[in-house]
């Protein structure tokens, strides 16, 4: 049979199949989508499976998310293509030109990249899995957070190359001479100690790694099936949404590790017999030290946190919404577009912590510490801030209204462009506040602030004194 042959030069094929739409005379086990031109063309989202791709001239191409699994790009014109988050699993890539390309992401479980050339290409959080990358030019590629687990890389060009965080292991083949250590690699292997490493989905499936000591790991999404996880140390690792799936958990110690529902335990495996703590709605974990814990996006509503530590945690999209944080420790934590509606933070240490667009109608801050926290964007209506310590507190853009704010302290505060419609501020301090371009409609003001260009201020309180700053 002829094989198909076309000009695809800038075509556009987003989600694209190419094995289920196929032209007159197209078979997929004949064809050779090589001879096609795909310069800069569209395949994002495409399905291209064991497709042949040998020659194919795919420079500048968008291939993000597409599946190759099992594709022939033997020479392969990839120059700048982007792969990001492509699955390129058992792929042959074999003196292939991925110059410059962006592979960060992308799934190469067992491919071949034999000679190929990668040179300053971006493989930043690449599964290279068992992928054989004999005499492979690496020269100035970004491959930090790869997973390099039973990789190939004999004689492999490395200069320059960046592997800060990539995990290997005893079966890793490196050029000769060449020190992953040295290269800020993680070897991933019996009896290690790499307490507060970050492995977040990490694949470490069948990976050995008996007596480790990986207490407060980020394991969160991690593939753990069948791993030997024999008394290994996780005391504090974050295990949110990991599956460890038939792994070997005898011995294992998880004093105040974290886990979630979506979080996958051997069958009979109990997490809070082994003193693992359960995220989720409702809970009850008062005076918790969850410090620089990732719980981006967990459900956390209703839940009991009194006094507990988030320092420098990451809250980012979590719905606190009603629950309980009385003197909780919150200091430099991030807790951007978190849902705080209703949350008691009576007495709560949220200094530097980062609230950006956050949502926190109807919270009880009440003496609480909040200097140099970082409320821009943020919802904050209803709020009582009475007698809150609010120091250099950015509420760049936030909307203020109905809050109480009698007695805080709003020193140096930035509150430009905010939202003080109707807010009384007469027992507010108020020395070195910038409220330029804010609404001040209705709101009861003392003098001594910035009040350059706020909106309507000929409509407040006769009492103050517009002035521009020099």
């Amino acid at each position: 049979m002829e094989a198909f042959d076309a000009d695809l030069t800038r075509v556009r094929l987003i989600r694209a199949s190419l094995n289920n739409k196929r032209p007159n005379g197209y078979d997929p086990k004949a064809a050779k989508l090589g001879a096609s031109d795909l310069t800069e063309g569209d395949l994002s989202a495409g399905e291209l499976k064991g497709q042949n791709l040998r020659g194919a001239k795919l420079r500048g191409a968008n291939l993000s998310e597409t599946n190759l699994a099992y594709a022939e790009l033997i020479e392969a014109d990839l120059t700048e293509a982007n792969l990001s988050k492509s699955n390129l699993s058992g792929a042959c890539l074999n003196l292939a030109h991925l110059n410059r390309a962006n592979l960060s992401g992308a799934d190469l479980r067992w491919a071949n990249l034999v000679g190929a050339d990668l040179s300053s290409a971006d493989l930043k959080g690449a599964n290279l899995k068992k992928a054989t990358l004999v005499c492979t030019n690496l020269q100035n590629a970004n491959l930090s957070g790869a997973i390099l687990v039973g990789t190939d890389l004999s004689a492999t060009e490395l200069h320059g190359a960046i592997l800060e965080k990539v995990v290997y292991n005893n079966t890793t083949l490196f050029p000769e001479g060449f020190d992953p250590k040295e290269a800020g690699a993680y070897l991933i292997a019996p009896q290690v100690s790499l307490p507060g490493v970050n492995l977040s989905e990490a694949d470490l499936s069948g990976v050995d790694l008996k007596s480790v000591d990986l207490s407060s790991a980020n394991l969160r999404k991690a593939n753990l099936t069948g791993a030997n996880l024999g008394l290994a140390n996780m005391s504090g690792a974050n295990l949110l949404g990991a599956d460890m799936t038939k792994a070997s958990l005898r011995g294992i110690v998880l004093q105040k590790a974290v886990y979630n529902h979506e979080t996958v335990f051997p069958d009979g495996f109990d997490p809070r017999q082994a003193g693992a703590y359960l995220i989720g709605p409702r809970i009850s974990l008062p005076g918790i030290n969850l410090s620089r814990v990732d719980l981006t996006g967990a459900d956390l509503r209703g839940s009991d946190l009194r006094e507990a530590n988030f320092r420098r945690a990451n809250l980012s999209e979590t719905d606190l919404t009603k629950a309980n944080m009385k003197k909780a420790d919150l200091d430099s934590a991030t807790l951007t577009g978190a849902d705080l509606r209703e949350v008691d933070l009576t007495g709560a240490s949220l200094n530097e912590a980062n609230l950006a667009l956050a949502d926190l109608r109807g919270v009880d801050l009440t003496k609480a510490s909040l200097r140099g926290a970082n409320f821009s964007g943020a919802d904050l209506r209803g709020v009582d801030l009475t007698k809150a310590d609010l120091h250099h507190v950015n509420f760049n853009n936030a909307d203020l209204r109905q809050v109480d704010l009698t007695r805080a302290d709003l020193r140096g505060a930035n509150l430009v462009g905010a939202d003080l419609r109707g807010v009384d501020l007469k027992t507010v301090q108020l020395q070195g506040a910038d409220l330029t371009g804010a609404d001040l409609t209705g709101a009861s003001l003392p003098d001594g602030s910035n009040f350059n260009c706020a909106k309507r201020l000929d409509e407040a309180i006769g009492h103050i004194h517009k002035f521009h700053a020099t």
